[in-house]
């Protein structure tokens, strides 16, 4: 008898669980068709290192709320923000894009490490695509030692065909110190190349005109980017 309820508990736990996973997924499969949330996943590797970035679009009625999360060893930061479509036009359009953005070092366990401001623009035209990207690094807010620092990224492709785009690309950081010491210029050529579907490898080839004597100056970075 005791044998045949044992029996019996584990059957009831079994069907409970499985109709308590069936209700759940039931339920996420109806969220996701009544509001879709695109996202996606990038990495980079530079001369800074390998960087993880994981982000989505949230929409709030007719508001698009941007977010995402950037990871380097064991750096973290968190950035949100609201996309503005700015200018639409038939043949071309323009979104800018602030965000703020909060860093934390995980290996010193001190709370914040930095504030993170972020401003993108956005322009699609025809076959011409241009994206800029500035972001300020202020770690003076919380460690009045550290130097802070403005990074400038902006690249026009032109696509070849449905695969293939290509451009120029430059790149800046200038510190933010009472010198305003412009510390690196990078001039180089960009190449975007389809890589399957909804996945984009993106090559940057340049040259940083303050480099060293010790140094050739040759720099890149390869960007993996996958859409969903």
């Amino acid at each position: 008898m005791d044998r045949f309820f044992a029996v019996l508990m584990v059957v009831c736990i079994v069907t409970f669980t499985s109709i308590s996973d069936y209700a759940v997924s039931d339920e996420g499969e109806a969220s996701a068709e009544k509001c879709h949330v695109p996202g996606w996943f990038r990495v980079d590797t530079d001369s800074l290192g390998t960087h993880f970035l994981i982000g989505a679009t949230h929409c709030v009625g007719s508001v698009s709320i941007e977010s995402n999360i950037f990871i380097d060893d064991t750096l973290g930061e968190f950035d949100l923000g609201v996309s503005i479509p700015a200018v639409k036009g038939d043949s071309f359009s323009l979104t800018v894009l602030p965000m703020l953005g909060l860093g934390f070092d995980y290996k010193a366990p001190d709370g914040p490490s930095a504030i993170f401001p972020h401003l993108f623009v956005f322009m699609p035209a025809g076959k011409i695509f241009l994206k800029s990207w500035s972001i300020g690094s202020f770690y003076s807010v919380f460690d009045e030692k550290r130097s802070n620092e403005f990074y400038t990224r902006n690249y026009a492709t032109y696509s070849l065909n449905r695969t293939v785009a290509v451009g120029p690309q430059v790149e800046a950081v200038l510190g933010l110190g009472d010198d305003g010491k412009l510390i690196s210029l990078i001039l180089g050529a960009r190449i975007n190349i389809g890589y399957g579907e909804n996945n984009t490898l993106g090559i940057l080839y340049g040259y940083d005109t303050k480099k060293t004597e010790e140094q050739s100056g040759l720099t890149g970075r390869l960007s993996f980017t996958r859409r969903w």
